[in-house]
Parts: structure tokens; C-alpha cells; sequence
């Protein structure tokens, strides 16, 4: 049977990202994505130069949306506790509803190169230096009372990976009420005190 060649950059995307998240970057070789999407493998690089450059795209674009949804989730929110409230449900969120980019993302960054990593390295900090900002500014205020800021901050980031690890979307919690939850919990960790105000 002839491979046809019809395929569509997005699905050569999700092709790759999805056994990178299976059996990952080293073990995924340009013949088995192509071998997913039915097409010859010399076909793929009319759509991507190289496997590290794919590897790249996949984690950029879940950097970008995540990066993007966390903006989008504190515009306009002023009340710092709100606003913790918030970057936690939209950190757990996304790792709900994009499982493969995230195992991808926190699997496979030892196997981007440079100039590569240390993009995809400087956007995740910078998502991390903003859930630091807002336990920091919280303390400032008063209205949160933990003894270590950063601390707090990488175990709130960290309720992603926890909540991914049982989440299973047939249960009996759908993905927004998993993130309220952790919303609550994340405030419990900064001590956070209700009634006070920044």
C-alpha cells in the first residue's frame, strides 16, 4: 500500500509529541513518526528540519500557552490571594488538559541543545518567578504567613505534577474541580489569612 504524503505540520506536532510522551525523545526515531502518521519518513522534514527541532516546537508551545494562560488568568485581579488562587487553578489546569506536552516538557528538557534549552529554561523560569512574585508580595502584605517564599512557590508548582499523577478524566472529578481544589490548597500553604488585605 502507497504512504500517502498528505499530512498536516499539526499532526507530524501531536504524532511526535505524543510518542515522545510515551516512550520518549531518545526512543522515538523520525521513522516512527512517520510510521503514525502514514507517510515516508524523508516526507517529515518538508515539515520540521530535524527531531531536536520538533522537540523544541512541542515544548515552546506549551511554554507559550502556559505562559499565556497564566497572563490571561491574573489581568485585571488585584487582591494577591486571588491571584495565588488563580495561577494555581491555571498551572493544574493546563497539566490536566495537555498531559503528553507536560510529560514531554518535564521528561525531555536534558535532550533539547542549546540554543534550544536554555530558551525553553528561561520561559519556564520566568513562569516560576511569577508564582514566586505573588507569595512574596503576600508575605510583604501580611496576608500570607509562610516562613520561605520560594519554597512555598516550588511546592505550589509542583501541584501540577501531583494532581496529573492520579487525575483520571473518567473519575468522579472533572479537571476545573481538581484545579478549585488545589486553588484552596495552595492558599493553606502560604498560611494564608483571610481578612486581611494588600
Amino acid at each position: 500500500m502507497s504512504k500517502s504524503t498528505a499530512v498536516s505540520p499539526q499532526a507530524v506536532h501531536v504524532a511526535a509529541r505524543n510518542l515522545f510522551a510515551s516512550q520518549g525523545y531518545r526512543g522515538t526515531s523520525m521513522k516512527d513518526i512517520a510510521q503514525v502518521l502514514a507517510v515516508s519518513a524523508p516526507s517529515l522534514y518538508n515539515h520540521v528540519p530535524s527531531k531536536q527541532d520538533l522537540l523544541h516546537s512541542i515544548m515552546n508551545v506549551a511554554m507559550d500557552r502556559a505562559l499565556g494562560a497564566l497572563s490571561a488568568a491574573l489581568e485585571g485581579v488585584t487582591d494577591v490571594a486571588d491571584q495565588l488562587r488563580r495561577a494555581t487553578e491555571v498551572t493544574v489546569l493546563d497539566f490536566l488538559e495537555n498531559p503528553a506536552e507536560v510529560t514531554v516538557c518535564n521528561t525531555e528538557i536534558r535532550s533539547l541543545e542549546d540554543p534550544f534549552r536554555q530558551a525553553i529554561i528561561d520561559k519556564r523560569d520566568a513562569y516560576g518567578r511569577r508564582i514566586l512574585d505573588i507569595v512574596e508580595r503576600g508575605c510583604a502584605a501580611g496576608t500570607f504567613d509562610v516562613a520561605e517564599p520560594r519554597v512555598a512557590s516550588f511546592a505550589i508548582l509542583e501541584m501540577g505534577n501531583n494532581a496529573k499523577a492520579w487525575f483520571d478524566p473518567r473519575g468522579q472529578y472533572t479537571a476545573g474541580e481538581v484545579a478549585a481544589l488545589y486553588g484552596s490548597f495552595a492558599l493553606r500553604i502560604v498560611g494564608h489569612r483571610e481578612g486581611v488585605s494588600p
